[in-house]
């Protein structure tokens, strides 16, 4: 606007002052006129309140006015400065899902360097118990990668009995160390507990057993020599001979302190010239051909060629060129690179993946740098992360409308995960990207282009150092909670001067959660930083939301996880700018606030785990904008009718008390096949309404989802047939379980479920035929060459338990039994009257059959098919348990265990041998002595009848663990056990029998397993690596760690002390066992 515009818009409001004041005078001084005289405002109030217009149009207009200088003055440096302007391609939605193609940068040139660790790894020196295997390079080489691929390598898989992965903090804590070993070995979170309880634990999971750990990514902070030395002392005391450790680091002092001696750390090299084009080509041609391709080549090797053979560089450089399809742009870049010739090495990656980041869309750049809040090595939940970048207005809606801003923000994600900003994806069950990480020179970069606006404290040193933070400019704010041994987390006394702060997150919180003090710690948040647009109070311990919530009136993201409070304020209801409000495992949650509706802007409510939570408030169907709503909870308020408007919904729905429904018309007010995007729905009754099956079918059969739907789960159901739109309308179904129907006698067809992978049945009481006689048979399906029906072409896994009644799959023996061909899991469990099993193929792993009849297992043995050699044949694991009336193991399983790894048999009273019936022995001898070439792992565990190990065992020459407890009838070891020479691990427990033969060094049969490195008896170790231990000894030092683990935890398990209590113990088992079925169809029911 030219100046004299503005001067006469100035002009033009002073002219107005006359009517104004009038204004003033009539309206507003009238109106205060009736207030009480001491209420009343003086005139010099009113002539500066937000209510005089006069006054506060020259105020704007002034404000204008500076800020139209500052637009002129911008203008004026960017011709100053030869600045251009850079338009962009608008962002658009892909719908379609992509998937990462490329040539992952640890299978580009690393074959060396694999075969030669991986070598290092499968020998062993007999001077030293423990080898540590240093992996040398800097930072962005691709050690991390190097090391997943060994570590998932089958070899070394089957070489070591235990395997840890473990991403070591910066400064390196023993502490901290032992427990995230603890804690992989056991996959569960381990409390708050002191160093010599964390290895108690670790000793006793351990057991002197072969391990490979990965420590990735250790430096020299704090004193990481003497923590080194102090758990070096304790895994050489507590592993097997053999066992190995790799690091990854990229100090040399460090790689050389943690080397064994005469292992020279493997330090690894850029990749070639010939490997990095490979890489480039993969990610920025995409296979495709350019115009102008010599060019783009040149360019492309350019910048191969300063990326120093460093894979992370590569990929990040090529991820950016692969979406410029003008050759100008990469020779754009190739300049500005070459500008970092002079750079050192270590430097020059950093600006190379600067360069990156600058050629990112304006779009994508602040969320990058908003990544800055996570810690190194934090695993980031994508979900999480889209949603704070909403709630911070980073995502563009564009052309699109406001219900699509989630589904934008993915694809900002998907771009730089493309473009090698994030890195070690996975994908949950529906296909939906569900973690990552970011590499730490990528953190390094954020951190760089955040500034002085993000910060990350750390909660075991919360203070705040005014010098080196400027409170004033401070947006952004992370608490590390990682190792963090602490109650309680004390808000730094500066922080409430934060006053401009917009994100609060605790980041690597364990199952313990965050528990700020309770007083001003809370009031602080609440009251001081108005400007929050994302806060997370997870695992707080609050037992009351304070009033001065309604505050935050900016507040965009919410998270009260794991917190006391039974009910919410009222006041949250004014916090009308809430997107995402996340109450899981609110354990006391009872009620939501009546005036849900009034937050208009709410798309993600999250309700798991709130298992009090007594219904939803009336009017939750008036968020229209929802897209999803975790739980829904029928109450005496909210009925299923609120469903009806939100067809936005999408992610997982858990529909709950489905018994309030009353009838076919209200369940249909729900629309549910109006909501495209639902993922996932789960449908429950009130498991103590059992008397209504009729009304409970039309109820479901009025609840039909869109044929979308990835996942369907029904508990509590006692109807007695599934509604046809399970088989007719499910077309991209891939999970259906079923939990607790016990009115169901059988399922519709599920020949139409071409994309089920797996199928879980669960206490179906009532079930007698998975498949009537009408339903469709898979023989007028498309047969496969060899003419066999397949069903259900990509199920993957298959679950019965608990289902008392099950006959067969078919109601008739005319139909043939159908053939899966990639079912690769089968657990059948509790399933007395079962007498068949599907045919499998070749993808067959793991098999359970427990409480099920002995001639199932007959009918499974003949169900596979024939092998050919192990390395045509997956079937790894077997187990076999509680088969009444097993005598022997049938001759047709023997030949199918070619390359079975574990084998497991129990609780089979009757058993009396492993090797075939005398008539066969002859006939398979051959197979016999061949047939367990790949047996790792042998237990068995109560087979009262067994009198000998069977003689095949002894050609079971890779057997590295055998475990025998509760066979009371076995009498001695057998003359050839000395050849099994891979033995590392044997446990022997209550075998009355056996017991006296092992009882000392001089015993009869003690040097059939003297060669065996640890031997545990009745859960005492008497032989550790070799070493015989005195019983004396071991008693006492036995006797001291039991003591120790009672001062230390709660739960301890006393053992038996004599033999005849061994004995009474196992028949209370046994006893029990036999009786729990009298009272399992009460229970279940």
């Amino acid at each position: 606007m030219p100046k004299f515009r503005r001067g006469r818009t100035i002009i033009e409001g002073v002219a107005a002052a006359p009517t104004a004041a009038n204004h003033l005078r009539g309206a507003g001084i009238s109106m205060c006129w009736n207030l009480e005289p001491k209420a009343r405002p003086t005139l010099v109030q009113l002539l500066f309140s937000s209510s005089n217009h006069l006054f506060n149009g020259l105020l704007m207009a002034h404000r204008i006015k500076a800020i139209r200088t500052k637009l002129d003055e911008i203008d004026e440096n960017r011709k100053m400065f030869n600045l251009q302007t850079r338009l962009e391609e608008p962002f658009a939605l892909n719908k379609s899902r992509q998937t990462d193609s490329f040539v992952p940068s640890a299978f580009v040139g690393r074959d060396k360097d694999s075969a030669k660790i991986i070598s290092l790894l499968l020998s062993t020196n007999g001077q030293q118990k423990v080898e540590v295997i240093p992996i040398l390079g800097i930072g962005g080489l691709g050690k991390t990668a190097l090391s997943q691929q060994i570590y998932n390598d089958e070899r070394v898989s089957s070489y070591f009995q235990l395997k840890s992965w473990i991403c070591v903090p910066d400064n390196f804590d023993e502490t901290l160390v032992v427990k995230r070993i603890l804690e992989s070995l056991t996959e569960d979170k381990v409390g708050d507990l002191q160093l010599q309880t964390l290895k108690t634990k670790l000793k006793n999971k351990m057991d002197n057993k072969k391990f490979l750990f990965v420590l990735d990514d250790v430096w020299d902070n704090g004193d990481y020599e003497s923590n080194w030395d102090s758990l070096m002392s304790f895994l050489w005391n507590v592993g097997a001979v053999g066992s190995k450790i790799i690091i990854t680091t990229r100090i040399r002092s460090v790689a050389n302190l943690m080397a064994t001696k005469g292992v020279e750390p493997h330090e690894l090299q850029g990749l070639s010239k010939q490997d990095s084009w490979t890489l480039f080509k993969h990610i920025a041609f995409k296979g495709e051909a350019m115009e102008g391709g010599e060019r783009f080549v040149r360019a492309g090797e350019a910048i191969v060629g300063r990326c120093v053979g460093v894979p992370l560089a590569i990929r990040a450089m090529a991820g950016i060129l692969s979406s410029k399809r003008n050759v100008v742009d990469w020779e754009a870049l190739r300049d500005k690179q070459a500008r970092l010739d002079r750079v050192d090495t270590d430097k020059r990656i950093l600006a190379t993946l600067r360069l990156s980041y600058d050629n990112l869309p304006s779009h994508l750049k602040p969320c990058f740098a908003y990544c800055s809040l996570f810690p190194k090595d934090c695993v980031i939940d994508v979900k999480m992360l889209v949603q704070l970048w909403m709630g911070q207005g980073y995502i563009n809606r564009g052309q699109l409308p406001s219900s699509h801003l989630y589904e934008v923000g993915v694809e900002y994600f998907k771009g730089m995960l493309s473009k090698s900003f994030f890195q070690e994806s996975h994908e949950d069950q529906r296909g939906n990207v569900k973690n990552c990480k970011m590499h730490d020179l990528m953190h390094d970069l954020a951190l760089e282009v955040a500034g002085e606006e993000n910060i990350t404290l750390k909660a075991s040193n919360p203070m705040v150092d005014d010098d080196d933070v400027n409170l004033d400019r401070l947006r952004h704010m992370s608490v590390d909670f990682g190792g963090v041994r602490r109650k309680s987390w004390p808000v730094p006394d500066s922080l409430p001067q934060a006053t401009k702060l917009r994100t609060f997150l605790p980041a690597n919180l364990d199952w313990e959660g965050m528990n700020v003090r309770e007083g001003k710690g809370y009031e602080m948040f609440f009251s001081n930083m108005t400007s929050l647009r994302a806060l997370s109070l997870y695992g707080g311990q609050m037992k009351v939301i304070p009033p001065s919530i309604h505050k935050l009136k900016r507040l965009r993201y919410l998270n009260l996880s794991r917190n006391g409070m039974e009910t919410l304020p009222d006041e949250i209801m004014k916090l009308v700018n809430l997107q995402v409000l996340i109450l899981d495992l609110c354990y006391e949650l009872q009620e939501l606030p009546q005036d849900m509706a009034k937050l208009s802007n709410l798309e993600f409510l999250s309700l798991l785990g709130c298992w009090r939570l007594r219904g939803l408030p009336l009017g939750i169907g008036k968020l229209t904008r929802l897209k999803e709503l975790s739980t829904f909870v029928l109450g005496t308020e909210a009925k299923i009718s609120e469903l009806k408007d939100l067809d936005n919904l999408g992610g997982a729905l858990s529909i709950k008390n489905l018994g309030l429904v009353k009838g076919r018309a209200e369940a249909k007010t729900a629309s549910l096949n109006r909501k495209p995007n639902l993922e996932a729905l789960e449908l429950e009754w009130n498991m103590l309404d059992r008397d209504n099956a009729a009304g409970e079918e039309m109820t479901l059969e009025a609840l039909e989802p869109h044929e979308n739907l990835k996942k369907l789960k029904l508990q509590h159901y006692s109807g007695s047939s599934l509604p046809s739109w399970v088989s007719n309308s499910l077309k991209n179904v891939v999970i259906i379980s079923l939990s607790r129907c016990g009115g169901l006698r059988y399922l519709p067809s599920l020949a139409p479920l071409v994309s089920l992978e797996e199928l879980e049945l669960y206490s179906l009481e009532g079930l007698e035929y998975i498949q009537m006689e009408e339903a469709t048979s898979p023989s007028s399906s498309s047969s496969a060459s060899n003419n066999n029906p397949q069903l259900l072409p990509r199920l993957r896994s298959l679950a019965i338990r608990h289902c008392n009644n099950l006959i067969s799959w078919w109601s008739t023996s005319k139909i043939e039994v159908p053939l899966f061909p990639c079912l690769s899991v089968l657990d059948v469990h509790d399933c007395p009257k079962l007498a068949w099993t599907p045919r499998f193929s070749v993808h067959m792993e793991k098999v359970k059959l427990s409480d099920v009849r002995s001639d199932l297992l007959g009918e499974f043995a003949a169900s596979l098919p024939p092998p050919r050699s192990p390395t045509h044949s997956r079937f790894k694991e077997l187990t076999i348990d509680g088969m009444e009336g097993l005598q022997v193991l049938p001759q047709e399983l023997h030949p199918q265990l070619v390359s079975l790894e574990s084998l497991c048999i129990q609780s089979c009273l009757d058993l009396t041998t492993l090797s075939p019936p005398a008539s066969s022995e002859q006939h398979l001898a051959f197979s016999l002595y061949h047939c367990l070439p790949a047996l790792r792992c042998l237990q068995m565990w109560g087979l009262l009848g067994l009198d000998c190990l069977p003689q095949w065992l002894q050609h079971s020459s890779h057997l590295r663990e055998l475990r025998i407890s509760y066979c009371h009838g076995l009498g001695c070891l057998p003359d050839w056990l000395p050849k099994l020479t891979m033995i590392e691990t044997l446990q022997i427990k209550d075998c009355e029998l056996l017991l006296p033969r092992l009882e000392s060094r001089t015993a009869q049969d003690w040097h059939k397993v003297e060669h065996i490195l640890n031997i545990t008896i009745n859960d005492k170790m008497v032989q550790r690596n070799g070493n015989y231990l005195e019983l004396a000894g071991n008693d006492q030092h036995q006797e001291q760690e039991a003591e120790r683990e009672e001062e230390e935890e709660d739960d301890h398990e006393v053992l038996p002390a004599t033999s005849a209590q061994s004995s009474r113990m196992l028949w209370n088992l046994i006893i029990a066992r036999l009786t729990c079925n009298l009272f399992k169809r009460c229970f279940l029911c």
